[in-house]
């Protein structure tokens, strides 16, 4: 009964008409009218209305026009969002080009720049919403898509290649400092296993499931986004393991059992409405703004949607919580909504969707069968 309210409401919301769609915007944003969206919801025969439905809400995200005056922090989170033929429109052109394409050639993009190290290439962090927002981010994304190592990049007129980045993420990555490794865990793994053993940059020893324990035995609550980044990178850690023949012990049962309570607690948690708490793990939430909906529903869904079985991702609670996310999109189509929280709410739609309707994205490592 649930969705059949759900879906009779967002029939009754899209029957008023759809105004002007807005550009994609930052968190301190511009409010330029763009192109009209026109969002058909009625499913053609024989397809799932909640296929339709998510389909609608994703197009309705890429009709948002990710343009070159963006920051790159907006413009890699819409990759991240949408994949990487992503386009990026030039106003004073008119062009339309890859977005990470113009990453690759150089730019130029407001926020953007590679240092050049004897380790490899880094990534500027800041400033806010403009440049990189946490260590590592872009490069972990650009990997979630699968990014080949060898892609090439131009960067200060000297060749390189995306290999560049994931070397200096392990050179980097330390137990010692004070870091944020919810992303670099995701790198170092996918790129050089779940078994790997190496000495950072300043010599020290470091062995991969000792930053598996380093993330796990930090807060998930106060974390970014709720804590969110934090799960997903220990579940893309231990899926990694275990696809590569890993056991269930040790550390990573006890990821394994971290990772089972938090998806209790959203479950828990979850509104009337479908949607997944404003305060994420921390307590139940339920604040009206909905564009503070889409970024806790979207984020928590991104997570889910990487982390449950196939089983699980048809339970009811699962597709009321896809609803929920799906109208609070196609609900606010008019209005601004910054590109974090629009983007991670896409990724975990396009997640979704091609694990439940399609073939899963080849670089997402599958959830273990037991």
């Amino acid at each position: 009964m649930r969705r059949l309210a759900a879906l009779l409401i967002l029939l009754l919301t899209l029957v008023v008409g759809c105004p002007p769609q807005p550009k994609m915007v930052e968190p301190k944003p511009k409010t330029e009218e763009g192109p009209k969206v026109i969002v058909d919801v009625t499913p053609p025969k024989g397809q799932d209305p909640l296929k339709t439905r998510i389909d609608a809400a994703i197009d309705h995200i890429r009709a948002r026009d990710l343009r070159t005056d963006h920051g790159f922090w907006t413009i890699f989170h819409g990759i991240l969002g949408l994949g990487l033929d992503t386009q990026l429109y030039d106003e004073t052109t008119g062009k339309r080009t890859r977005a990470i394409d113009v990453i690759r050639e150089g730019g130029p993009l407001r926020g953007m720049t590679f240092p050049r190290t004897p380790e490899g290439l880094d990534v500027q962090m800041g400033p806010t919403y403009v440049g990189q927002g946490h260590q590592d981010q872009f490069v972990a994304e650009m990997m979630q898509w699968g990014l080949p190592a060898s892609s090439s990049f131009v960067v200060q007129g000297h060749k390189h290649t995306f290999e560049d980045f994931i070397k200096m993420s392990r050179a980097r990555t330390s137990l010692k400092d004070k870091q944020e490794l919810s992303w670099a865990i995701i790198v170092v793994g996918q790129h050089y296993g779940t078994d790997h053993e190496w000495a950072n940059e300043n010599g020290e020893k470091i062995k991969f499931e000792d930053v598996v324990r380093y993330e796990l035995d930090q807060p998930v609550n106060s974390a970014a986004c709720g804590g969110t980044h934090r799960l997903f990178g220990l579940t893309w850690a231990y899926f990694l393991h275990r696809k590569r023949g890993g056991a269930k012990e040790g550390v990573w049962k006890e990821v394994a059992l971290k990772l089972e309570d938090h998806k209790r607690n959203a479950k828990e948690k979850q509104n009337k409405d479908g949607s997944l708490s404003t305060n994420f793990f921390a307590s139940a939430g339920a604040d009206p703004d909905n564009t503070k909906r889409i970024n806790s529903t979207g984020h928590t869904f991104e997570w889910l949607a990487l982390y449950l079985t196939d089983e699980e991702i048809r339970a009811p609670w699962v597709e009321d919580a896809a609803n929920a996310l799906c109208r609070a999109i196609l609900e606010n189509r008019d209005a601004t909504v910054d590109g974090g929280s629009l983007y991670h709410a896409a990724h975990g739609l396009n997640m979704y969707r091609d694990r439940r309707f399609g073939a899963p994205i080849p670089a997402i490592p599958p959830p273990p069968k037991d």
